[in-house]
């Protein structure tokens, strides 16, 4: 991955926030109950790749159909937020790396006990 500059992390940090909070606030859906943004990643000069995953049991494919469909809303809100020319459209996956990151932090709890 390149290395990106100061003022698009902090761009990226800003649409993190915004997207985080509109999740709290403007969703009803007890779909979304639990679900966090672990990263936002460019995606090129067009897209911004939003991570997404949900502690607990889950049905993914429901909650990232009811996130598609929430889409349009989350980018239409970061437009009124942020004042920028052009915004890029946003592409929400699901974090699977967040769950395995996990169970290696669970490994190494098990070899620090005696």
């Amino acid at each position: 991955m390149r290395e990106i500059s100061a003022s698009q992390s902090r761009f990226l940090t800003d649409i993190q926030r915004l997207l985080s909070t509109l999740m709290l606030r403007d969703v009803a859906d007890p779909r979304f109950s639990g679900v966090s943004i672990t990263r936002v990643e460019p995606s090129g000069r067009q897209a911004i790749t939003v991570w997404v995953y949900r502690v607990g049991e889950c049905d993914i494919e429901a909650c990232m159909t009811a996130l598609a469909r929430m889409t349009p809303h989350f980018e239409h809100e970061l437009r009124r937020a942020l004042q920028k020319r052009r915004l890029p459209s946003l592409r929400l996956r699901w974090d699977d790396k967040f769950e395995k990151s996990g169970d290696v932090l669970q490994m190494l709890r098990a070899l620090e006990r005696p």
